[in-house]
């Protein structure tokens, strides 16, 4: 993740492999640990942990997943001034880590998880959103928050802001993705 200065975001990461331990003191990110499946659970242990920090905002971010600051910056600054409890993007492009191949993809009715913000009073709410599987996490999540009243908005966005980059030992490889949506260029301006 791209760190703008304009705002204060503290990380916290949840590992599974002590081998982080140290990539994550290497950075100063603070980090816990659990076990890495089912990984909505591991997910949901992030977010009760998260409660012991004092924020407006907890980002969902994925290990393979990075955003640009400008996401942030521009067009998600309305979003958190208006105190909006549930926001996030569709489009993403997926990136062959070995190949660099890309694929601009966007999902019709879904909050992906990379990127995706929830206002501290409905963590508190719900510190356990995600169903304890493996697969079918963000519309599951999403569906726990829908039920509480919490409708998600999209936020568009022009360019490549949000990448999530794929191997074939990803629990969904880039064999899912390699002919969804449209080829791109790879772009990390």
């Amino acid at each position: 993740m791209v760190v703008s200065r304009k705002h204060q975001i503290d990380v916290l990461c949840v590992i599974s492999e002590n081998e982080y331990k140290r990539v994550c003191t290497d950075y100063g990110f603070d980090w816990v640990m659990t076990e890495n499946t089912p990984v909505g659970r591991k997910i949901n242990y992030g977010f009760s942990q998260s409660l012991k920090y004092d924020y407006d905002y907890l980002m969902v971010m994925n290990s393979d997943s990075v955003i640009d600051s400008k996401l942030i910056d521009q067009y998600y600054k309305p979003f958190f001034e208006s105190l909006n409890p549930f926001f996030g993007i569709n489009r993403i492009t997926y990136v062959n880590f070995l190949t660099k191949q890309a694929r601009d993809f966007t999902y019709e009715f879904s909050v992906l998880g990379v990127g995706k913000c929830i206002h501290r009073s409905v963590v508190e709410k719900l510190p356990k959103p995600y169903p304890e599987r493996n697969r079918g996490l963000d519309d599951g999540m999403m569906d726990t928050l829908i039920h509480a009243g919490y409708w998600p908005t999209i936020v568009p966005y022009e360019g490549q802001l949000a990448w999530d980059f794929k191997s074939e030992v990803n629990i969904h490889p880039w064999r899912e993705f390699e002919n969804r949506g449209k080829e791109v260029c790879y772009s990390r301006a």
